[in-house]
Parts: C-alpha cells; sequence; structure tokens
C-alpha cells in the first residue's frame, strides 16, 4: 500500500523549491517548522497566531511555508524537469564526444538516457510505496549507514558542481579580459576562480531561497541565450568552415570520461522527489520522465554533435572557449552565461550547505541566538571559500577531468546503485529484480571503471596540444 502522499505544498510548483526540498529533504529552518506549527494557513482561513509567541530576528512572511495540496500539471512538471536538468553541464558533452568519439559517444548517450529512465522511475516507484526523502527510503530499507550514505554523496556532487562552475567561469573570465584589454591582461586563470565568490558568499548568506527568485529567473533567461548561440555558432562553423580536424567515430581509450561526464549532466535526480510531490497527478510522472528525457537527450546530443563535427579535436572542456574571442556576440555570451553560471551557484550549493549545517548545528537555531547565527555565516562563508579553493588547485587545464571525477564518484551512484537497491527491497516481481540487478551492476561498474579511467588520465595526461588563443594571435 502506497504511503500517504506529503504534500509540498506551497513549494507548489516553484523551481525554487526544488532546492529547498532537494531529494525530498525538509531544509525549512527548524524555526520555521516551530512557526508552521503555530500558524496554521488553510485555504479560505486566516493565519492563527499563539498568543506570546516570540518575535523571530527576521519579520517575513515566507509562501514556501503555507500548506495547501499539489497543484502542479503534467505540463508545469515537464517545464520543471527540464529547466532542472539543462544547464551547465550541457556545455562539457562536446569533449565528452572527443573523449568518445562521435559514433560511440551517441549511442552511450542514449544508453544511458534509457538506463537514467528506468532508474529514475524505480526510485519513485520506491518513494511512492514508502514516502519520506531519498535518504529517508534508504533508512527505512537499510538503516541509518545507508541514509548517511546517500546524503554524503549528494554533498559531494553539489560541492563538485559548484566547483566546476568557479572552474568555468574562470576560463569565461580569462578570454573575455584578453579581449578587453587588448591582451594586457595580467590576472591568470586560476586568480580569476576568486572572482565569483563576489556573488556567491552574499547570496549564500539569505536564509530563504524566495528571495532569489529574481536570480533564477535571470539565469534561465541568460542560460537559454546561451544555448541558441551555441547552436548558431557551431552551426555558423561547419557551414563556413566546416569540419573540424581530426573526427574519429569510436575512442577506445579515453570513452570512460564520456559516461562519467554524461553522468554529471544526467544528474538531478534529487529534485525527481520534490517534482513527483508537487504533481497533482503523480501517477502521470512516468510519462514525464520520458518524454522530459526524449527532450534532454535530444538537446545533449545535438549540442554534443554539432560542437564536435565544428571544431574536432581542438574541441576545449566547454565549448565556449572555441569561439572566436573577439566576437561581440561571444564575448556577450561568455559574459551573460558566466552571471547566468555564477546565479545558479547559489542553489546548487544549497543543499550541501543544508545538509553540512544541519549536522553541525543540530536544532540550534540563529532566530534564538545572534552568536549562532553569525557562526552559521562564517561556516557558509567558509564553504563558499572551500568550493574555489578546490577549483584554483583543479585548475582550468583539468576542468574536464574534473567533471569526469565528479560524475565517476558521486552522481554514478546516486543515479542507478541507491535506486537499484531501494526498488529491489519494494518489489517482489522477480523479472524487476532482474533489472534493478542489472541497474545495480551497471552503476557499481562504471563507477570502477570510469574512476580508474579518469584517475589515469590524470596522473598520466597525454602530451599537452597547444591550442591558440586571442593573444597568441
Amino acid at each position: 500500500m502506497a504511503a500517504k502522499r506529503h504534500s509540498i505544498g506551497a513549494r507548489s510548483y516553484s523551481s525554487l523549491s526544488l532546492y529547498t526540498h532537494f531529494a525530498g529533504e525538509d531544509f525549512i529552518e527548524e524555526e520555521k517548522k516551530q512557526r508552521r506549527g503555530s500558524k496554521i494557513l488553510v485555504e479560505g482561513q486566516q493565519e492563527t497566531p499563539i498568543e506570546h509567541e516570540e518575535e523571530p530576528f527576521e519579520k517575513e512572511e515566507d509562501l514556501e511555508y503555507v500548506t495547501k495540496a499539489p497543484t502542479a500539471s503534467v505540463g508545469k512538471a515537464l517545464f520543471m524537469f527540464l529547466k532542472a536538468f539543462i544547464g551547465s553541464g550541457v556545455l562539457f558533452l562536446p569533449k565528452a564526444y572527443q573523449n568518445g568519439g562521435i559514433a560511440l559517444a551517441n549511442v552511450l548517450m542514449v544508453i544511458f538516457a534509457v538506463t537514467c529512465l528506468v532508474s529514475f522511475l524505480c526510485l519513485v516507484k520506491a518513494q511512492l510505496i514508502l514516502g519520506g526523502s531519498y535518504g529517508d527510503i534508504g533508512q527505512k530499507l537499510y538503516g541509518p549507514v545507508v541514509r548517511y550514505s546517500v546524503l554524503f554523496f549528494i554533498v559531494i556532487s553539489q560541492i563538485g558542481f559548484v566547483c566546476s562552475y568557479f572552474i568555468f567561469v574562470s576560463g569565461n573570465f580569462k578570454i573575455v579580459s584578453d579581449v578587453l584589454s587588448n591582451c594586457r591582461n595580467w590576472i591568470t586563470q586560476n586568480n580569476f576562480v576568486w572572482f565569483p565568490l563576489i556573488i556567491l558568499i552574499p547570496l549564500s548568506l539569505i536564509r530563504h531561497l524566495a528571495r532569489l527568485s529574481y536570480c533564477a529567473i535571470a539565469a534561465d533567461v541568460f542560460i537559454l541565450f546561451g544555448l541558441i548561440v551555441i547552436i548558431y555558432f557551431t552551426s555558423w562553423q561547419l557551414h563556413n568552415v566546416g569540419v573540424g580536424p581530426n573526427i574519429i567515430a569510436v575512442n577506445n581509450v579515453d570513452f570512460g570520461m564520456t559516461i562519467s561526464t554524461a553522468a554529471f549532466s544526467f544528474e538531478g535526480i534529487g529534485l525527481l522527489i520534490p517534482i513527483v510531490e508537487s504533481m497533482e497527478k503523480p501517477e502521470k510522472f512516468p510519462f514525464v520522465v520520458t518524454l522530459g528525457l526524449i527532450v534532454i537527450t535530444l538537446v545533449y546530443v545535438l549540442i554534443g554533435t554539432l560542437s564536435y563535427l565544428a571544431y574536432g579535436d581542438t574541441i576545449q572542456a566547454a565549448v565556449l572557449y572555441n569561439f572566436t574571442p573577439d566576437d561581440r556576440l561571444t564575448v556577450a555570451v561568455q559574459l551573460l552565461y558566466s552571471l547566468a553560471i555564477m546565479l545558479t551557484m547559489p542553489f546548487m550549493l544549497f543543499p550541501a550547505l543544508k545538509i553540512i549545517e544541519n549536522g553541525l548545528f543540530q536544532k540550534n537555531s540563529g532566530r534564538e541566538s545572534y552568536c549562532i547565527k553569525m557562526t552559521k555565516n562564517v561556516y557558509r562563508v567558509l564553504l563558499c571559500l572551500l568550493c574555489a579553493i578546490i577549483a584554483y588547485f583543479v585548475g582550468g587545464d583539468n576542468l574536464d577531468k574534473f567533471v569526469s571525477l565528479v560524475g565517476s564518484i558521486a552522481c554514478l551512484p546516486l543515479c542507478f546503485i541507491f535506486p537499484g537497491l531501494f526498488h529491489w527491497k519494494v518489489t517482489k516481481n522477480k523479472w524487476l529484480h532482474l533489472v534493478d540487478g542489472i541497474l545495480i551492476l551497471w552503476g557499481a561498474g562504471m563507477t570502477v571503471y570510469t574512476l580508474y579511467v579518469t584517475v589515469n588520465n590524470w596522473v598520466h595526461p597525454a602530451p599537452p596540444e597547444h591550442i591558440s588563443t586571442f593573444c597568441d594571435a
């Protein structure tokens, strides 16, 4: 018998609520939960405050905490699904096509999409039966160790995403500054890593993501603009210059990095549960995820194929780096896409930030103690600095390897191993057990293999190829 569905209520179908309830976790601060217990908001009723309620440090009416029935239609759920998956990861796929070869990479992308579909449906099935978050499901089926393992991999993956964003943005800033200064810029790419902190630190100190709604809208618009420009530039390159150099069909040496980069790009499993919980008809979710993955795969294949065909073996870690640097449109898209990524960083970091924060501070609230509030602020600043430090030491030359590493050690287990393990426990169908077993073995095998390939490429890198830059001309 299915568990009673916990409505995310006024999380409704807000994209911001996907992160405040990432992987089904409830990242609402403890004091907000207490306020929710003392103020019941029901449609058609006024809130009834409890007498002598303590005045909080921050007065705020936050719609994220109103309770109402889930209302997201199939169309709105599909929109959230697409927006959750199509972002910065697509920029790293062209390099993955070089690592796999154009034919093998396309085959792997389709296989990966199909296995993701099976995995996503397995996780959602387990959640509809048991209820709770991704971690809660693990605890109910296997105990607290698995719950903490799920949370650990979520933290690693989200921090890994943010670190890769630091590196990507620093590369864009380096290219743009060289162009605008006519090569008089003296700041290295590694030192540009620190610049996103100017935006990330202040935004990470904001407790309620609802206040960042305009940032999310701006980021979505800039990313959409960037994707259109990528298709335009790569198509123009193919039409006017022709196919890039040294296109290969199959790369049987480095294709493992294609798999882990695909895992990085497809990783959005933490957003599935809040989407399902927001739907008025959750039984329609299989249709949403199937259609969504078809669209996402087509976008990924289109951009990966066009970019690799256009630039061949000169393709860089992020395809934006290949565009004509002194073109005004190139400068615009690099700046806007970088701004979009920086505005996205607080949302990507939020789940990891809250998981660690809840572990460190337990139920201690900043509303009850100014000292605790300041300590939490220091912690948030330090976590932002940690991401920048990791990005600094990884360096721009290793961006593709770092993306592959994050995909290997964090995304593959979350995407395949845990959903297979969970669904194994909730089904008695022997054929579905076979599917679960294949999913678990696929995830474990790919994790080990792609990790080996990535580490080997990092320890024994190929001879560096000099790629001409604007200042070399």
